[in-house]
């Protein structure tokens, strides 16, 4: 169990990247018009997948499996914590459901993938 609060633990770290990430994109990458947005989640994926580097093998005591459960986990959280979002903001769920269409130039599924596979690619990097 400690082990998946731990996992749950590197992903909070990653809000304030995302945070940084929007604030970003809303006031420099914006200038550079439709690209800002594919952009941005290439950007937010190499950061996820960064923290996931440096973070992920600090947990120990784990077997393959639990890396590709902490996937799982941080997929959901990223999908509930943007959703949240969207909802504060006055949006609803069919706008979340928008950002998945990558041929209106969002990544936002790479955004999410990356979440989902990047423990477990760490983890297969590191050879856990």
């Amino acid at each position: 169990m400690k082990r998946y609060l731990q996992a749950i633990g590197v992903w909070v770290c990653i809000i304030p990247i995302a945070i940084l990430n929007g604030g970003l994109r809303e006031n420099v990458l914006v200038k550079l018009g439709q690209i800002a947005q594919p952009l941005s989640g290439i950007i937010l994926s190499i950061c996820i997948f960064a923290v996931a580097l440096c973070l992920i093998p600090k947990i120990q005591n784990c077997k393959t499996r639990d890396y590709w459960f902490f996937g799982i986990i941080w997929f959901v959280l990223t999908n509930l914590f943007d959703l949240t979002m969207i909802l504060k903001s006055g949006g609803s769920f069919s706008d979340l459901l928008k950002a998945y269409n990558f041929l209106s130039g969002n990544t936002w599924i790479l955004v999410v993938l990356t979440a989902l596979i990047a423990p477990g690619i760490v983890a297969k990097i590191r050879n856990e």
